[in-house]
């Protein structure tokens, strides 16, 4: 028999837009029918987490006080009633972006659930994984491969499967010259994912010790970013695929000059601001321009089997759990230069 469950648990929730996260005694969820419990040991920290504790995403007031957090790790300890298929009771599982959707629009029947216009996000719409305990619907539930640890495979579930789906969405082959802008935690898991299918990477940022983090991982060309940057992509042989991580538009002069003919560029980052992108430039070049955010569940399934096979190494820093809101402000000031994951086991 399992242990009893605790009635109430440990959850930073954030208050209000703007406001930083509190550390709070709330009731311990119970799972509805086709839902499990998960306890959770990791939960990486997001900017995305950053953003909505900021109150930069206009979310309703009606959503606060909201839990955050969407790359938790845990394991089954109670499933909902009358649950006839699902993860059973000591699985790990992963806790994503994605919480859950319609099932049976056109983009949940094909594939891309992600664009559904129902669904709902892990730390937004429903609470998140900056707690003890997190419910998660079995449609939803992917397992996490032993072989992944809990700590450093919670990024994979929104940073690493971000670049993982970006690329999957590209005409990459051995020998693509992909530039990766930005070379934070996102840009680092898209350099080790297009090195191991053979791409040659090269790297644009305005951090020198990031470039340098870039090369260390294996870009072969990094260039600081500024005047000048899309030539000297040029002059190094240009990109076939671009993945844009940089939250700016200033990054698209750039982009225009670094790209070969018929290129492939994923708009990743959260750019709310307009981009100067010319039509006759799209013609003549033959580009591909399109967005890419976080992966369905097939991709997630199919990345974490990669990640067990070719483990990632892209610093994973623990934190405890009541430090979160530090952390935060960690990733606001711009000094982390890999990822950030709550252990709760600290």
């Amino acid at each position: 028999m399992p242990d009893a469950l605790p009635l109430t648990m440990k959850a930073a929730v954030c208050p209000a837009p703007g406001a930083p996260l509190e550390m709070r005694e709330v009731a311990t969820p119970t799972p509805g029918p086709g839902e499990v419990l998960v306890k959770l040991e990791t939960c990486g920290i997001c900017h995305s987490d950053l953003h909505l504790r900021d109150g930069q995403e206009n979310l309703p007031y009606s959503y606060y006080p909201l839990i955050l957090g969407h790359e938790g790790i845990g394991r089954v300890v109670a499933i909902g009633p009358g649950a006839k298929k699902g993860p059973a009771i000591g699985t790990r599982i992963g806790l994503p972006w994605i919480y859950d959707t319609c099932l049976s629009c056109r983009p949940c029947m094909t594939g891309h659930e992600v664009l559904c216009a129902e669904n709902t996000a892990r730390g937004v719409q429903k609470h998140g994984a900056f707690s003890e305990y997190a419910l998660c619907p079995v449609d939803f539930a992917v397992e996490i491969p032993e072989a992944i640890d809990p700590l450093k495979g919670a990024p994979l579930l929104c940073a690493g499967l971000t670049a993982w789906s970006a690329l999957r969405k590209t005409r990459l082959e051995a020998g693509t010259n992909v530039l990766i802008m930005g070379a934070g935690g996102l840009g680092q898991y898209a350099i080790l994912i297009a090195l191991a299918r053979g791409a040659r990477v090269m790297v644009v940022d305005r951090d020198e010790a990031k470039l340098k983090i870039a090369s260390k991982l294996g870009a072969e060309v990094t260039v600081l970013a500024g005047e000048g940057a899309g030539q000297q992509i040029k002059d190094a042989g240009g990109a076939d695929v671009v993945l844009n991580f940089a939250p700016s538009p200033a990054i698209w002069d750039t982009i225009e000059a670094a790209v070969n003919p018929m290129a492939d560029i994923v708009a990743v980052a959260m750019v709310h601001d307009p981009m100067p992108l010319s039509m006759m430039w799209l013609l003549n070049g033959g580009h591909r321009v399109f967005g890419s955010s976080v992966g369905s569940r097939t991709e997630t399934a199919d990345f974490l089997a990669f990640a067990a096979s070719h483990p990632l190494k892209v610093d994973v820093e623990a934190v405890r759990f009541d430090d979160v809101d530090a952390a935060l402000n960690r990733l606001k000031s711009g000094e982390v230069k890999g990822r950030l994951c709550i252990d709760f086991a600290r």
